[in-house]
């Protein structure tokens, strides 16, 4: 591998990591804003008397408080996003991040033009940001 390839590789993995760092940052932000937005107050003169009776009021609404939905980690969501995508671009990004190939490697084991490869690419990461600035994971 000559050091063009190797100086392409590593540009791209940190492009990647950088998107997927503030993807994260964001997506995080985004989750605690909108916690704060929907936290529920709830005064002691809209409860029922006889919640107000009863000795164990304070664990009953801890397991209240509990049983509320929790964290959607972001792992989770970016899972889920990489399986809505096509297996070609799944095949595409895990080949270039994961097995660390560069774009003329995987035209030549998938049959395609190096362009198509660039292009399969960024498709499949314009998918993932939206997927995940949305919050879900719809299909392509």
């Amino acid at each position: 591998m000559n050091h063009q390839q190797e100086s392409e590789k590593d540009e791209l993995r940190a492009r990647f990591t950088g998107w997927l760092e503030v993807t994260l940052y964001r997506a995080k932000l985004n989750y605690l804003k909108r916690q704060e937005r929907e936290r529920n107050t709830l005064y002691v003169g809209v409860l029922p008397e006889e919640l107000l009776v009863e000795e164990d009021l304070e664990q009953k609404w801890v397991h209240r408080l509990t049983e509320q939905k929790g964290f959607d980690f972001e792992q989770e969501k970016l899972e889920k996003a990489f399986q809505s995508l096509t297996q070609q671009r799944q095949r595409i990004l895990t080949l270039l991040f994961v097995e660390e190939k560069t774009p003329e490697e995987i035209a030549g084991q998938l049959g395609c033009s190096k362009q198509n490869v660039y292009k399969q690419r960024s498709q499949a990461l314009a998918a993932l940001r939206n997927m995940l600035e949305k919050g879900g994971a719809g299909n392509e």
